[in-house]
């Protein structure tokens, strides 16, 4: 390799690296609460794995908080290049076998993975604007997190299904960059700059919330148990649909106990201007 090339090489490997890639909008706290909600959504045996190796789960969740941030972001992060080889492993592990506590472990990096890729903030950078809410709003989320009903919206894959993974991955990513929007939308609502705290629970930012972490609760007991059935697992059978019903069967997440902090009941308050024009997508 000449000395020009061999120039350019590094230039660009020195670019790549000093890359800005934006954080991802949910904090720590909010992703271990999610990611610990979706175990109850979890093939029963599995389950009650990550229940006996908690430490090994709470484990893989800090690896991948402080892991390379472009497996973290979008564009021109590599979040779903990350996510997908990450449940990818995963499943390998099952099958060779792996001690499960290392299954668990590699369970709880998969799941803040899945819950970065349904974060709109964290897969999307389009807004010029973003840098300028995206700490307010993962505030913001905290703040709300024990008034929002996280919703279990059932198994999200057919196990039947070839190319499983690939579909969910890109159903999830588009669906975020579908609310991205109505984030920045919301902060800007009157024209200028609002804080969270103007927000009540009638916002699109608080719709937003439960939509987003709802789907990531739902993603990651999904992939959860695409793992499980790949190293063939029991799945159990999908909750039964009622007559006459239409639209997915929901389940309401157990609110988790103790471990949180500064979980307590808050006034909702009135609002705190009238209502925009601004209406969510179905979930």
């Amino acid at each position: 390799m000449t000395a020009p090339c061999r120039f350019f090489l590094l230039l660009a490997v020195l670019i790549a690296c000093a890359w800005p890639f934006p954080s991802a909008a949910w904090s720590e706290r909010t992703t271990r609460y999610v990611a610990w909600s979706a175990v109850e959504f979890f093939p029963p045996d599995l389950a009650n794995q990550v229940r006996r190796h908690h430490h090994r789960y709470d484990a893989g969740m800090q690896r991948a908080f402080s892991g390379n941030p472009a497996w973290r972001a979008g564009h021109p992060g590599k979040l779903a290049e990350a996510l997908n080889a990450t449940a990818l492993r995963c499943a390998t592990d099952l099958r060779k076998p792996v001690p499960l506590g290392d299954l668990v472990e590699g369970l709880g990096e998969l799941a803040v993975r899945i819950l970065d890729a349904n974060d709109p903030l964290a897969v999307a950078h389009d807004d010029p604007r973003e840098d300028r809410y995206a700490a307010a709003y993962s505030q913001y989320v905290d703040s709300v997190l024990p008034r929002v009903r996280l919703v279990y919206y059932g198994r999200s894959f057919d196990a039947a299904q070839p190319n499983v993974l690939d579909a969910l991955v890109s159903r999830t990513l588009d669906r975020s960059r579908g609310l991205y929007p109505y984030v920045g939308a919301e902060f800007f609502r009157t024209g200028s700059l609002r804080s969270w705290r103007a927000f009540d629970d009638r916002s699109v930012a608080f719709g937003v919330a439960g939509v987003a972490l709802s789907r990531g609760l739902t993603d990651v007991a999904s992939l959860a148990s695409w793992v499980w059935a790949r190293g063939g697992g029991l799945i159990p059978e999908p909750l039964p649909t009622p007559t006459g019903h239409s639209g997915p069967t929901v389940v309401l997440a157990p609110r988790l106990g103790g471990g949180f902090e500064g979980v307590r009941k808050h006034n909702r308050g009135a609002p705190a201007i009238p209502g925009g024009r601004l209406a969510l997508p179905p979930p």
